[in-house]
Formats: structure tokens, C-alpha cells, sequence
């Protein structure tokens, strides 16, 4: 089977396109709408993505000629009576049967291809309807290797529809000892997964004097977003050397200001305090002799429309803010997506994935990246300053959700797997040491 995928401005333009390099016979098999970046890496095209298959041609073609029946072999009628001898003729004798009765050898072979061409067509009519049964059915008609995947992937709180949409004709690409291996399948999976999602937004690129990078900070109560902020500027202050100043307008929690001054002194960064939108103007202002400017944001609930409206007026006052939202990693996919929706006060540029050292599932994330075309900026492991914090990659996200999976899978089996996300970091160590360590 070959399967592709086409992307156009309109469905119609992409299907015409697959058409000409895969025949008329090809088979859509998905659809769903792609955000492009444009030059800039904002993403703002929006396009058609399907993805196509088709089987290569039979190697007997119906339209093979077939050898006319002779004139003499058309004009014999025998037929059978029942009687003694069985056979009868408008003569009421037997016919005889000599050479001019038989079928010539060229028409019984053509009509031995016609009835392989026929089981051609009837296999091919029944892998279609099975791919349209899989389309409309999600599960139904999923091989035994792919069930325990899908029940062990929805534990994991990957929505139903992204599952079967994952696990769909996966038996017609891997062979049949790849499905039985679980290594082979998870690879598969994961690389289906990480097609998905949005492309990383990649690490924050500080501006210079006079025209700093203005970052903020937002999401609900809870979340690290102060935490975040304070290892954010340790690398970029300490461990690359650039000016950076720090702003906070959460006056509202307990000791927010006094625990992100402690970092601020740490690390030698100047630090103001926002009560109104003027002031953190006016703070922005000031320090334009800085490479970037960071700012934390009060946590709100995001049913709070009153207070999610003066958030906004803070960031208005700023100019070209790059925004982007703090999201616990296993916060449920209908929560996350009410936070994401109410939160985009601003434009929202990326996401930081907050605590996944705290999670066993990473199906929602994965999920709302997806469904948001939100790209992945950071996730956070751990509470150390700076280290527990590392620019995001969509494979390694896909990973653990998949190895996470499989560990459930291999449980429901009797076996054993290791902690995806401790064998990450185990592989992965930081390499900075603890900045804080000696304070």
C-alpha cells in the first residue's frame, strides 16, 4: 500500500493533487487543518493536510483483450436432457464432439485471467470497505496486537478519536512480527504522534539594548509560573551573561514579591514591582538598556472574567509583548483547553509545560498542542533553580506519553517496564551545577 500526505489551500486542490501522482483510484484517508509559520515563525496559513492511499496495479489489467469465440464454436448449441445418455441436440441425436466443438485454448485462457482479475477486484473492493469500516467505526476491526494499545493509550487520557485516529491501518504498515513486537509498534506510534503536534517553539531569543525581549508570563493559580520565570532568568542572567531585568505584577499572593526578589538578588537582576498597567509601562520603560525584560503575572482562576479582564489591561499596556501561557502537564485536556481559551489575553506564542515530574500521563498535553496548534516552548522536572528546566521537544514529549502506554501495556500482560520519564532524565543529565547550592 502507499500512502502519502498532500497539503492545499482547499480540500478539492489537495485530492486533485494526490490524484495525479497516485491515480484515480486513491482512497482518502484523513483530513484535518494545518497552521503554517510564515517567515517569521508565526503561524498563520492555514491549510488542508490529507493523507492518501492507494494500491499499485494488478499485474493481470481488466482491460486485457480477449480472443473472440470462434464463428463454428458459437453456432453449436448442445444441451443437456436428463436422459440416458444426457445430452441431447435440436436433431434429437448427440452431437459429436470433435475440435470444432471445443473452446479454442485462447478463450479459455482469457477467461481464466478474467476470473483472476475478478478476485483482484473483489480483494481490493474489501480492503476499501475495511478502510472506510476503520474511518467510521474507530476500533471496530482492529487487530488483536493493537487493542491492548488503544485501551493502555486512552488511560494515558489521549482522547478515543486521536487514538483510533493513531492507530488506524497500522497493521497494513507494519508486518505482522512487527506488531508483535512492542518496541516496534511504540515507534510507530510515536512517530505518528509527534506528526501531530505544532513544531517547538524553541528557546526564548533575548533581544538587545534597546529593544529587549519583553516576555510575560501567564496561567492559572498554581502552576510555577514564578518558579519558571526565576529559572528562565538565572540561565539567561548568570550562565549566558546578558542584561536582564525582572517585573512582577502579582500583588495579590502572599510573598510572590519577596520570593522572586530572592531570586533576583541571587542572581544580581533588578527587580520592580507593577500595581497598575502605568507602572509596568513605565518599568518596561526604563529598563530599554536591558537584552530582555521578564514579567510574572498573578495566577487567576479562569472563571475569574473580572480579573482575567484587568490581566488583560496589563498586558495592553505593553508594547509587542511576546505572551505565553504556564500549564501544569496533567491538568485534564476539558480544563486545559477552558485555560488556554480564556487566558489568550494576548496573543499566545508558546506554551510551558509546568511539573511533568508530577504526572503519569501525558495524554491531555499532547492532546491540547494538537488541538490548539499551540507550539511547546519549555517543560519544567523539578523544583531546582535553574536546572529542573529545559527547552521542549516534541519527540521527547511523544515518548513518554508512548512509553507510558507501554508500561501500562506490559503491566496488563504481567510485565515490567521503567519509569519513562526517570529514564529520560537519566539519560539525559543536566550538565549546569546548582546555582543556588551555596546560598
Amino acid at each position: 500500500m502507499n500512502v502519502r500526505t498532500y497539503r492545499a489551500d482547499t480540500l478539492q486542490e489537495a485530492f486533485s493533487h494526490a490524484q495525479e501522482e497516485m491515480g484515480q483510484d486513491a482512497v482518502l484517508l484523513h483530513q484535518r487543518e494545518v497552521r503554517l509559520p510564515d517567515e517569521r515563525g508565526r503561524r498563520s496559513k492555514t491549510m488542508v493536510e490529507i493523507t492518501v492511499a492507494s494500491e499499485p496495479p494488478p499485474p493481470n489489467s481488466l482491460r486485457r483483450a480477449v480472443a473472440p469465440i470462434p464463428a463454428d464454436v458459437a453456432n453449436v448449441r448442445p444441451y443437456f436432457t436428463g436422459g440416458a445418455s444426457g445430452w441431447s441436440s435440436p436433431g434429437g441425436a448427440r452431437p459429436s464432439v470433435d475440435s470444432s466443438d471445443r473452446v479454442s485454448a485462447d478463450s479459455s485462457g482469457a477467461i481464466g485471467s478474467l476470473k483472476e482479475d475478478y478476485e483482484t477486484l473483489r480483494r481490493e473492493v474489501a480492503y476499501i470497505r475495511k478502510l472506510l469500516q476503520r474511518q467510521m467505526q474507530g476500533s471496530v476491526g482492529l487487530p488483536e496486537a493493537l487493542l491492548g494499545w488503544r485501551e493502555a493509550l486512552v488511560d494515558c487520557l489521549l482522547p478515543a478519536t486521536v487514538v483510533d485516529e493513531l492507530l488506524a491501518d497500522l497493521d497494513e504498515v507494519l508486518t505482522p512480527q512487527a506488531l508483535a513486537r512492542q518496541e516496534m509498534v511504540a515507534a510507530a506510534i510515536a512517530q505518528r504522534l509527534t506528526g501531530q503536534l505544532p513544531p517547538v517553539h524553541g528557546p526564548l531569543r533575548p533581544g538587545k539594548p534597546g529593544a529587549p525581549l519583553v516576555f510575560v508570563l501567564v496561567g492559572p493559580t498554581g502552576v510555577g509560573k514564578t518558579t519558571t520565570i526565576a529559572k528562565l532568568a538565572a540561565q539567561f542572567s548568570v550562565q549566558r551573561q546578558l542584561p536582564l531585568a525582572l517585573v512582577t505584577a502579582d500583588t495579590f499572593r502572599i510573598g510572590a514579591v519577596g520570593q522572586l526578589r530572592t531570586y533576583s538578588d541571587l542572581i544580581r537582576a533588578p527587580l520592580d514591582v507593577a500595581y497598575t498597567p502605568e507602572d509596568l509601562a513605565a518599568h518596561v520603560a526604563k529598563h530599554q538598556d536591558k537584552a530582555i525584560i521578564m514579567i510574572d503575572t498573578p495566577g487567576r482562576s479562569p472563571t475569574d472574567t473580572e480579573q482575567l479582564e484587568v490581566l488583560r489591561s496589563f498586558i495592553a499596556a505593553l508594547d509587542e509583548p511576546h505572551v505565553q501561557i504556564a500549564l501544569a502537564a496533567g491538568t485534564p485536556l476539558p480544563d486545559a483547553r477552558r485555560i488556554v481559551e480564556r487566558f489568550s489575553v494576548a496573543p499566545l506564542r508558546g506554551l510551558v509545560l509546568t511539573k511533568v515530574d508530577e504526572t503519569t500521563t501525558f495524554g491531555s498535553a499532547c492532546a491540547l498542542l494538537a488541538d490548539r496548534q499551540l507550539p511547546l516552548s519549555y517543560v519544567t522536572t523539578g523544583q531546582r533553580v535553574p536546572e529542573d528546566i529545559r527547552v521542549a521537544s516534541n519527540e521527547e514529549l511523544g515518548n513518554w506519553l508512548v512509553q507510558r502506554a507501554q508500561k501500562r501495556l506490559s503491566a496488563s500482560l504481567g510485565g515490567r517496564t521503567a519509569s519513562p520519564l526517570a529514564s529520560t532524565m537519566a539519560a539525559r543529565p543536566m550538565q549546569t551545577a546548582h546555582l543556588f547550592a551555596a546560598a
